[in-house]
Parts: structure tokens; sequence; C-alpha cells
């Protein structure tokens, strides 16, 4: 038995199959009502002959653009841009010193 969000309770009982790696689908509507997203992860507590699933951590999708955030730097914002071009002036000017 897996237990749902109370407003998912009222509806019918949603069935899947486990795969013989032990995988089973989460339902959309489930998937939806918990935020659970790919990479997410998740938690099973058996109890009383059947089991629950808990979100432990919403998996939030991340980009080049969102690296600061990803490191918690908390410096001034430098476009990816500036960056390369950046490397690339202390390249020249190292390669200017030989």
């Amino acid at each position: 038995m897996v237990q749902f969000l109370p407003s998912i309770t009222q509806e019918r009982a949603m069935a899947g199959s486990v795969t013989s790696k032990g995988q089973v689908t989460i339902p959309k509507r489930v998937r939806e009502a918990l935020g659970i997203t790919p990479g997410s992860k998740v938690e099973f507590d058996l109890a009383g002959g059947g089991a629950r699933l808990k979100l432990v951590k919403r998996h939030a999708p991340s980009s080049v653009e969102e690296g600061t955030a990803i490191l918690d730097y908390r410096g001034p914002r430098i476009s990816i841009d500036r960056m390369h071009g950046g490397l690339a002036m202390k390249k020249a000017a190292k390669r200017a010193r030989r």
C-alpha cells in the first residue's frame, strides 16, 4: 500500500508494474502533486504491511547560467563571454612575456 497526499487519496488508487530491476514508474499525478522531477530523491517507509512514498529532496534543473547559485557564489555577476574574454587576455599576456 502506498499512501498519497490527501488530495490524491480521494481519487481512485493508481497501479503500476515492477520491472525485473525492481523499478516502478510513479504515476504522473503523484509526481506533479509531490513536485517529483528527474533526479529527485524519494524515501520509502514500511508500515502496517504497506509502504509510504515521501519526497526527500527535489532536484532542481541546472545550467551553466545558474552556476553561481549552484556554487553559492555571492560575488559580482560576470557573463560567460567576459569570462572567456578574460581568459584569452591572460593567455595572450602570458605569451607576450615569453
